[in-house]
């Protein structure tokens, strides 16, 4: 396997799960594709999932202990490398090499085009995560010999592991000979090619090869005419250049292998591609990794030190590395144990990744404080936690790193994750899950156009069945929040308007003209109406008075703003009225008359002939505290002159007598009296 391999058809073609059936603690799950070199599946093990490569042995002759011992060395010598993932365990038999190492579910090329995206802090991230695994295994004396980014493994929290130690790979390939990369190195056919162009060398593939240069074993043509050698440290550096040149460029490798083998001759340069690079020192890293010389390119640890501070943030090396590596090592957290953790954490850790605690203006809201990164670890979490402290925890870790992210982080991340919660079946992680969507939304300034519709398409879907809720308490918490919700998605639909207005007033050739996106704006609205809606009449319908209760009292006065007049007399009024006829809470009742002067305020005059009936009611209700709270309803809207005075003259007589009654109604009864007595001459 160490020199150069050309493919023969082998006799017989057997599936992967064929050569597990001698190992017996792993069960074959599935295949994760086959090429001429390996087989590889995911199987089932005792301590979790794991990828299982296959070399499936057509001749015994083939020097195979020697490369099984290799691996095992590399295994021991990178025990302590917290970003390598080398294959923990090998076994060889008549009919096939296994090499075993833990499954993750992503590679780097993967994750570059998967949701939510990684921005620039995530992307320096991994990228020092990936010079600190070449670090730490040069250091042992271990060359990788095939990094590419589908060798580079990346976590939920983006966590990074380097695997697939190539030491079984030959070092040098011919240039004239593409099947040899292909066969070793291409393995999924994307003609990528991240090997050091000091890896090529001029082989003999015009020339007739003779018995002496070469011997053929069942499958395989062995060829001999290529130079062998030992992996270098500067091979890799070049091989890590082009990853993360690859991660900057959203996924554009700055090779194929006709342009490597272009670039070792001086007829094709990198740069065109280097130049979709943002950040100038990632930049300038990248050329300096990639030089032709390998004389020329430094140590992982001497960019590590290069990068200080320039490419990388200071804090990846003061405080983020070691303690994220805190949660990589041994023993491992479970995820009810990491929430804990960084629950108890959150101090220092706000007070070390943000700049100034006391700011909370928009202008401190950027992504590169590294709180994204600690999110991606409090996210990777959520699903795994089994606790009702722990998912509160989680959701508060969240509202507390909202503050001090960017609007688009919050919605495509955060909001995402608080959702997911509001199905949770602990009651009281609904209530919160509530509350906290409530108070991140708020934190929200700016709308990406993207996200126009995340109230009506997204959110509001998803708090659909809340008002039906079993529980009482979820139900009283979304009464609490709705009116604040629904002012959120007002809010949010306001500004998508004025960012499209603004984008049509500076295109000289609009493609919609006013009418057209005011007519746009009004269907929007009206659709978020009724949504909300039919949520506030569940509600005020609710069998439970105590939600009644709460959603009189915190906002109904806002609901009418959000509705307007015609709605907030037809819909919130007209079940308001409703809540008079139960005779046996008197809260309810209280409750009507403390919020009837901010409603009656909005809808207007009209509602005087409406109120005037109610008034009275309440001025003879059985409960003290009612006829108290009337009374003050009755002042609060003769001060603003909603009451008639022919309606406050017949209700004079029905006031009067409460002048003599006891401290609480005397005096309200008094406040009135002096309060009309300035209205009515």
């Amino acid at each position: 396997m160490g020199n150069q391999l050309t493919g023969v058809a082998p006799s017989q073609i057997l599936p992967v799960e064929h050569y597990l059936t001698d190992v017996s603690d792993y069960e074959f799950d599935h295949s994760l594709g086959s090429t001429r070199f390996f087989k590889v599946a995911r199987a089932k093990y005792k301590e979790g999932l794991a990828v299982v490569k296959v070399f499936v042995i057509h001749d015994p002759s083939l020097p195979l202990r020697s490369f099984k011992e290799k691996i095992e060395d590399i295994k021991t010598r990178l025990s302590n490398g917290s970003n390598c993932l080398p294959f923990l365990r090998s076994t060889l038999s008549d009919k096939a090499a296994l090499l075993f190492r833990q499954y993750v579910r992503n590679n780097l090329y993967d994750r570059i085009s998967t949701r939510p995206f990684l921005i620039s802090i995530e992307k320096k991230w991994i990228a020092f995560q990936l010079l600190c695994a070449l670090n730490q295994a040069h250091l042992v004396g271990v060359c990788h010999g095939d990094i590419k980014s589908e060798n580079v493994m990346v976590t939920g929290w983006i966590w990074v592991l380097l695997t697939d130690f190539a030491s079984f790979k030959p070092t040098y390939l011919p240039a004239d000979n593409p099947a040899d990369f292909s066969f070793f190195f291409d393995t999924s056919r994307r003609r990528t090619c991240y090997i050091a162009p000091e890896r090529f060398v001029e082989g003999s593939s015009s020339r007739p090869v003779d018995n002496a240069t070469s011997e053929t074993v069942e499958g395989l043509q062995v060829r001999q005419d290529v130079k062998g050698g030992e992996l270098t440290p500067a091979m890799d550096i070049f091989s890590v250049g082009c990853v993360i040149a690859e991660l900057f460029t959203e996924g554009n490798a700055p090779f194929d292998l006709s342009q490597l083998l272009a670039y070792c001759s001086g007829a094709y340069s990198p740069d065109a591609v280097l130049e979709q690079i943002e950040d100038e020192h990632i930049k300038e890293l990248c050329k300096h990794m990639l030089q032709k010389d390998p004389s020329k390119r430094m140590s992982a640890e001497q960019y590590l030190v290069k990068g200080r501070g320039t490419a990388f943030p200071e804090f990846f090396y003061t405080f983020l590395k070691v303690y994220m590596g805190e949660f990589a090592g041994v023993p491992i957290y479970p995820a009810d144990e990491k929430i804990a953790r960084l629950r108890k954490d959150m101090g220092s850790i706000m007070q070390t990744l943000v700049a100034n605690m006391e700011d909370g203006e928009n202008n401190q809201r950027h992504s590169n404080n590294g709180l994204v990164i600690v999110l991606s670890l409090v996210t990777s979490c959520l699903r795994s936690l089994k606790f009702c402290v722990s998912r509160l925890g989680a959701l508060d870790i969240m509202l507390m790193i909202g503050k001090h992210l960017p609007d688009d982080i919050i919605l495509d991340r955060i909001i995402p994750c608080i959702l997911h919660f509001v199905h949770d079946p602990f009651p009281r992680v609904r209530a919160e899950a509530i509350r906290t969507i409530t108070q991140t939304l708020m934190l929200v300034k700016s709308v990406p156009r993207g996200d126009a519709n995340i109230f009506p398409d997204y959110i509001l879907p998803n708090l659909s069945n809340i008002a039906q809720d079993p529980i009482d308490m979820v139900r009283m918490v979304y009464a609490e929040n709705i009116a604040v919700l629904a002012e959120t998605a007002l809010r949010f639909l306001e500004m998508v308007q004025l960012d499209q207005n603004a984008a049509q007033s500076g295109e000289t050739d609009g493609v919609q003209n006013p009418a057209q996106y005011q007519a746009s704006y009004d269907d929007e609205l009206q659709n978020l109406h009724g949504m909300i809606q039919q949520k506030v009449v569940t509600l005020l319908s609710d069998p439970e008075n105590i939600v009644k209760r709460t959603l009189l009292e915190n906002g109904i006065t806002r609901l009418c703003v959000f509705f307007g007049r015609q709605k907030a007399n037809d819909v919130l009024l007209s079940h308001m009225i409703t809540f008079l006829n139960d005779k046996e809470d008197w809260h309810l009742r209280g409750s009507f008359f403390d919020s009837i002067v901010g409603v009656a305020a909005y809808v207007g005059w009209q509602s005087s002939f409406i109120l005037k009936p109610l008034l009275q009611q309440g001025l003879t209700d059985h409960e003290e505290q009612v006829i108290c709270k009337a009374l003050k309803s009755v002042t609060g809207l003769v001060q603003l002159g909603l009451l008639q005075k022919p309606a406050l003259l017949e209700m004079a007589y029905e006031l009067v007598p409460y002048v003599c009654h006891p401290v609480s109604i005397k005096s309200s009864s008094q406040r009135h009296k002096n309060t009309t007595s300035m209205l009515v001459p």
